[in-house]
């Protein structure tokens, strides 16, 4: 089982500035002029600038200034600049108290509603979301950053909307809504190109990063690059804050491509200059991180005091997310060592902090831990149960994907579609007034029109079949498992629900057969994630060529599929089964040791009168724990 790392966790250490830093030294030069006039904005700008210096090597003196220069921009008189000062100092606090900056953030909340200042209130509602994030409430979190994006919005403010953006970019990240967090940072980043905002090009950068690396996404290399270019960057400016962020989610990286000796000396790197500057926080996740990657190396015991320590740091700050997350994965580890009862309570107090935060993307990780935790104490019923909670999280992460691409059509349709109209009512006025002006060239123009009306005629036919090719094309990569080229888990169920609905009307028989491969992770521990990728291909490959035509087999997920034989009773099915049970194991594996046998479990159900899908699939599922449970490499009929 991988324990997934999570490079988003630590891009928020960096600051989210609104100035370029070469306003520093531009703010400076003006502060002696300014002390003589009494206290000015310029004067008040330099603290500011200063801030956005200080944040990356110290919060707690960038904490001091943001406070300076908001003493001095209310002696000024100008409360726009006080309101602007006040931000900062919450965004600052956020790192050194979340607790007191949501109450600072309350504060400057009111202020700027009575004053009916839209760009101070995007500020705080950011504030408030990053300290409520860094306080482990994504949920609470998430709705600051939608509201930070309306005041933006509202104020027509761009630095303030890319602020807003970012954060809410990488809160839709960590709740596994990929294409509008890249969405989001895509636009952030371009904003803060076209202001000139360093600092923000920095963190929406190391965002979208982060989004690169994240196991659904994968390209890790792609982000490693990223992360580099930021580590150069740093060390350059000697913020060693962002130094240690930018080795904490390159070894996330490295861990995902499963490098993980390159992986853990980066991790360490990043604890030592993080503990250096103490912060207890981060020296926490790197603790976490290292002791997921040491159960993942097979050294589960050694991991535990790891994590053990990286909980108490949690629990002494009230971080509830960043504890319900050790706990996940402490029940690796306690599951790796054989103690389950302790793995099954920590998954179920993280499964209650994830469920009544909504963040399907983390229930998934618990149940399909669950599942191999019951599994290990022979417990096949709540096994199931764990593996059915699994896959309806699975598919709610799928509806949500499938949501997002079908709303990025309609706006691309929706796009196309007036862009045609215009085109047409371009050129029909264009015909009408040439019409009256040159009444005796009608003849010509009415031949004009008729040729004109014919290739357009021919361009929108000629758009319209291209658009429904392109809608082809992705419905069918849409149905498509990208590692194997079998069907997914939509493209499959899809055909068994036809399949069975042809069976009820024709009265013939149907049988479906779930089977997964045997020890996988040992496979991916062995050989790398390469070797399990070739692994389910070549089994794919076997698959497809045993079963008779018009069946089909997909992959469910992870090393999970599932055929279904149209035509087929239970009897057929089990024989088909046997035979594409040995025509596995009988097989050679590239890169696999001779000799080294791979195998794997099956479980079948032939449809039973008045059946739905669910419940086949039910009793699937069950045989396929039966066979499990009975020693792997073997046929049972549900």
């Amino acid at each position: 089982m991988r324990d997934a790392p999570e490079p988003g966790l630590r891009h928020r250490d960096l600051h989210r500035g609104r100035a370029p830093m070469w306003a520093l030294a531009c703010a400076m030069c003006l502060t002696g002029w300014a002390q003589a006039q009494g206290p000015s904005e310029a004067e008040v700008r330099a603290l500011l600038a200063r801030v956005e210096a200080e944040v990356e090597i110290d919060p707690r003196r960038a904490l001091a200034t943001a406070r300076s220069a908001s003493a001095l921009a209310r002696r000024s008189g100008d409360l726009a600049l006080l309101r602007e000062a006040e931000i900062e100092a919450c965004d600052a606090l956020a790192l050194v108290d979340a607790p007191a900056a949501i109450a600072e953030a309350d504060r400057g909340l009111e202020v700027a509603r009575k004053a009916d200042d839209s760009k101070s209130a995007a500020g705080f509602h950011s504030c408030r979301g990053y300290a409520l994030d860094l306080h482990g409430k994504p949920a609470e979190a998430a709705l600051e950053y939608e509201a930070a994006v309306d005041a933006a919005e509202r104020a027509e403010s761009k630095s303030a909307l890319a602020d807003a953006l970012a954060m809410r970019g990488e809160s839709r990240h960590y709740h596994g809504r990929y294409d509008d967090a890249i969405a989001d940072l895509n636009r952030a980043h371009a904003l803060t190109v076209e202001l000139g905002l360093r600092s923000g090009q920095r963190y929406s950068l190391n965002a979208i990063a982060n989004v690169y690396s994240d196991e659904n996404v994968g390209e890790y290399d792609k982000a490693i690059a990223y992360y580099r270019q930021l580590l150069r960057q740093d060390q350059a400016a000697g913020f060693r804050r962002g130094e240690a962020t930018a080795h904490f989610n390159i070894a996330a990286a490295l861990e995902m491509k499963n490098e993980l000796d390159a992986a853990l000396a980066e991790y360490r790197r990043a604890m030592e200059i993080d503990t250096e500057l103490d912060n207890r926080a981060a020296v926490a996740e790197s603790e976490r991180s290292i002791g997921a990657l040491l159960t993942k190396q097979g050294k589960a015991g050694e991991a535990l005091p790891w994590i053990d320590r990286a909980m108490a740091r949690f629990v002494e700050s009230g971080d509830d997310e960043s504890i319900a997350r050790c706990r996940l994965t402490r029940a690796r580890a306690l599951l790796a060592v054989g103690r389950q009862r302790e793995a099954a309570a920590d998954l179920g107090a993280a499964e209650r902090h994830f469920r009544a935060n909504a963040n399907p993307r983390y229930l998934v990780k618990v149940y399909e831990t669950l599942a191999d935790v019951h599994a290990a104490s022979g417990e096949w019923r709540q096994a199931y149960e764990a593996s059915m909670a699994y896959r309806a999280a699975q598919t709610q992460l799928e509806r949500r994907a499938r949501e997002e691409q079908t709303s990025r059509l309609r706006v691309q349709f929706d796009t196309a579609k007036k862009e045609q109209e215009n085109r047409a009512l371009l050129i029909e006025n264009a015909h009408r007034g040439e019409a009256l002006r040159n009444a005796e060239r009608v003849r010509s123009l009415q031949r004009l029109t008729i040729l004109l009306g014919a290739a357009l005629f021919v361009l929108l036919g000629a758009t319209a079949l291209q658009q429904l090719n392109r809608g082809r094309r992705l419905k069918r990569l849409a149905m498509t498992d990208e590692l194997t080229g079998l069907p997914n888990r939509r493209g499959i169920l899809d055909f068994l629900d036809r399949a069975l609905n042809d069976a009820r009307a024709t009265g013939t028989p149907l049988a479906v057969v779930a089977f997964d491969i045997d020890h996988f992770k040992r496979i991916n521990d062995m050989h790398g994630h390469h070797g399990g990728d070739r692994a389910l291909r070549s089994i794919a490959e076997i698959v497809l060529r045993g079963l008779p035509e018009g069946a089909r087999v997909g992959r469910m997920g992870g090393e999970e599929f599932l055929a279904v034989l149209p035509g087929t009773d239970e009897a057929h099915a089990h024989a088909l089964a046997e035979t594409l049970r040995e025509a596995v194991s009988g097989a050679g594996f590239e890169g696999f040791a001779p000799g080294e046998r791979v195998t794997i479990s099956l479980g079948l159900a032939g449809a039973g009168a008045g059946e739905d899908v669910e419940t086949l699939l039910r009793r699937a599922d069950g045989a396929l724990y039966r066979a499990k449970h009975e020693g792997r490499d073997r046929t049972v009929a549900g």
